[in-house]
């Protein structure tokens, strides 16, 4: 009897240990130099697909179905969880989502831009969304 408590208690030490893994992977980030490279990377992208094309795209997933970027690279920033997904935004609006953002409105003057939709600071304290 003894050996099955212990076993118990160790299986639900274990469990609660388990579980606080994503709480800690929630307040890691990528260095700024991988995070501006990977930022660098989808606005390379943007432009080839805009001289292909001879415009900008409607939609950034416009760009990897076009076979300029193969996929949207993995951005990881304090406070957020991972995410490579590219969101399409009117305008240059800041909405803390911590992904990557495309502004798809034709009329707006920040057309075609893709920045990091974060309101914190990186370990330079310089924000996310100037890059």
């Amino acid at each position: 009897m003894r050996k099955s408590a212990v076993f118990k208690y160790i299986l639900v030490i274990v469990i609660a240990l388990a579980g606080l893994v994503p709480v800690f992977d929630y307040f890691q980030s990528m260095d700024a130099a991988e995070v501006i490279r990977k930022l660098s990377s989808l606005r390379i992208s943007l432009e080839l697909y805009r001289l292909d094309k001879g415009r900008l795209p409607e939609s950034f997933s416009e760009v990897t179905t076009n076979g300029n970027l193969e996929a949207s690279p993995v951005l990881k920033l304090k406070r957020h969880f991972k995410s490579s997904a590219v969101k399409n935004v009117p305008s240059f609006t800041i909405t803390d989502s911590g992904s990557w953002a495309y502004v798809n409105n034709s009329k707006s003057p920040y057309f075609g831009l893709v920045f990091i939709d974060c309101a914190h600071t990186d370990e330079k304290d310089r924000f996310w969304s100037e890059f």
